[in-house]
């Protein structure tokens, strides 16, 4: 029988079909929100008044943060060796696989600032560099989805920083100095420029995100306990939609940091829960049916970044759909986001990956050679 870490081992070079599938319900409960917000603009529909149904979609993202933290964290505690070059390596595969479909679809919007005369040379260079503003509150770039990705280009540069110590406790380097300048901002305050994102609470969804790694590799595949954390987590979350969640769903909430505490509370605290969840209860999907979910999962990067381009169309085009009824309009919305999403990802975002990902590895294996 194989030990706890020689299995972590194993299972970290496989996919998680499991966590794949939670990838693609976060991207589309963002989707689904955005969805309410546009159909909301023009006629209310009836699930604007289940509960607190309306918003609750905007939890994807803090179940985002605790999958990147996850993810990012097995990518390390797998690797063999840690050296500078490690740090570079890391952060360079992190950019191959955000920033070329970032940039691409960014250019839709470049376009339309510019037809509109919005666009400021800060905000352009923010954007796709994906760098905080030197204002306060923090500014969106020009995918205002992309605001998350400012947080999570920290936490890579974050890793990448600790890498260059040694890899034996990056991770826990990591978890604690997040804590540390979060509670030092707490303390001082964040409410300030660059504080606002290096200090703000919503960093510590990242830092679950470590721990669950750290202890996935510790004690391995454990369903029961797996099981378990399921469904505390999605029952926790779940329960916000009738008990409420304050103003957390509202991004420019957390832009400022005057929602961000209590949303690491609310949302942050279960998605977590949720994730390990899937994380320790692992499953090879096999039907083909849990299959397009896993496909949906992998696309979920160009669903998530799609979103309100489709919607913009979508929002242009709703003269045709008036007929409809407003409730089967979101779910319309939904859908046409996904198969937009799915058809970038299959044609545009993973062939680009790809092929930018065998360039890289074919220069890092020439000096190889020629030593």
């Amino acid at each position: 029988m194989s030990s706890p870490k020689s299995s972590f081992g194993q299972q970290s070079l496989k996919k998680n079909d499991a966590l794949q599938i939670l990838r693609a319900v976060a991207a589309l409960l963002v989707v689904y929100a955005h969805s309410i917000d546009l159909v909301e603009g023009r006629r209310l529909p009836k699930q604007m008044n289940f509960f607190h149904l309306a918003r609750f979609g905007a939890c994807g993202v803090d179940i985002f943060f605790a999958i990147s933290g996850f993810i990012l964290s097995t990518v390390i505690l797998r690797t063999k060796v840690g050296t500078p070059r490690m740090a570079l390596d890391f952060l360079t595969r992190r950019y191959i696989r955000i920033l070329p479909i970032y940039w691409i679809l960014s250019l839709f919007y470049l376009i339309y600032g510019a037809k509109h005369h919005s666009l400021t040379t800060g905000l352009v260079l923010n954007s796709y560099l994906l760098l905080p503003s030197l204002h306060y509150p923090m500014q969106a770039p020009l995918i205002f989805v992309g605001w998350t990705l400012v947080f999570e280009m920290f936490f890579y540069y974050f890793l990448s920083f600790n890498l260059l110590f040694g890899k034996a406790a990056a991770i826990p380097r990591a978890i604690i100095s997040i804590l540390l300048m979060v509670g030092l901002g707490t303390i001082v305050g964040f409410q300030k420029p660059i504080l606002i994102l290096i200090a703000n609470p919503i960093n510590v969804e990242f830092a679950l995100g470590c721990c669950i790694a750290l202890l996935y590799a510790k004690f391995g595949v454990r369903p029961a306990l797996g099981a378990a954390l399921l469904v505390i987590g999605g029952f926790t979350l779940g329960m916000t939609v009738f008990l409420g969640y304050g103003n957390v769903d509202g991004a420019q909430f957390t832009l400022n940091g005057q929602a961000s505490w209590y949303r690491v509370l609310v949302w942050g605290v279960p998605a977590a829960v949720l994730t390990a969840g899937f994380v320790f209860w692992p499953g090879e999907i096999r039907s083909h049916f849990g299959k397009f979910w896993v496909y949906l999962g992998d696309a979920s990067y160009s669903i998530y970044l799609t979103s309100s381009i489709t919607l913009f169309f979508f929002n242009r085009g709703y003269r045709f759909v008036t007929g409809i009824p407003q409730d089967l309009n979101v779910f319309l919305a939904l859908i046409l986001v996904a198969l937009v999403g799915a058809t970038i990802y299959s044609w545009i975002e993973r062939p680009i990956t790809h092929y930018i990902t065998k360039r890289y590895q074919q220069t890092k294996m020439v000096p190889q050679q020629v030593a």
